[in-house]
């Protein structure tokens, strides 16, 4: 039988790519598809639902500007992606 100890590589990859790419200039507003381009993460329709969840849980800002949606890092971002960067080596063992 296989180990109970899984490693969480990918479980928080793409959280952590997305919020760096936006940590890179925190101040700047970005549309999805720049953001997308920036972070690696492909399909750009895949970035539209995760740049939601992401505003859901406060790590990015969202706005509408000229009736395109934009998005930024928040205080609460920065501090989940210094979490995400110490802790990127830990490991989850299901109970």
């Amino acid at each position: 039988m296989a180990s109970s100890v899984r490693t969480q590589v990918g479980y928080n990859t793409a959280k952590r790519r997305a919020l760096e790419a936006l940590a890179r200039v925190p101040d700047r507003w970005w549309t999805v598809e720049d953001w997308a381009h920036a972070s690696g993460i492909a399909p750009k329709r895949r970035m539209y639902t995760y740049a939601l969840r992401l505003a859901s849980y406060d790590l990015v800002a969202r706005a509408a500007i000229s009736g395109r949606v934009i998005y930024r890092i928040t205080p609460e971002g920065l501090a989940r992606l210094e979490w995400l960067r110490v802790n990127s080596a830990a490991r989850f063992t299901p109970k």
